[in-house]
């Protein structure tokens, strides 16, 4: 169904974010390299889930491995990742919501 977001008030606009998630093209850019890979796939999960920090270790972990990253990945920094590894750990974050759109910019260029 569409919807015009732009509409929408800020709180409304929040509520509907969580819906939708987006897989960059250019896994450098958009990951932040001062942050560990575990904290850079638990943002969207702390911020749009009510969620223990037990569950979300584990859920974050999962995430690891249904993209095919190893646990130890969970305290590691996105610089000591390959441009492949990088472009898995985004799909894990955009997955972390379930979202009902995911929309990629070529997000496989880099996965082999």
């Amino acid at each position: 169904m569409w919807r015009e977001y732009y509409t929408y008030k800020r709180k409304k606009l929040r509520e509907a974010r969580q819906n939708f998630q987006m897989i960059f093209q250019d896994p450098y850019a958009s990951l932040n390299p001062m942050q560990m890979v575990g904290n850079i796939i638990a943002e969207p999960l702390l911020n749009y889930r009510k969620i223990t920090k037990c569950e979300l270790k584990s859920e974050v972990m999962h995430l690891l491995s249904c993209v095919g990253l190893n646990e130890d990945a969970y305290y590691k920094y996105a610089h000591e990742f390959s441009g492949g590894q990088r472009q898995r750990i985004g799909i894990a974050r955009a997955l972390a919501l379930r979202a009902k759109l995911i929309v990629a910019d070529e997000p496989v260029t880099l996965v082999h």
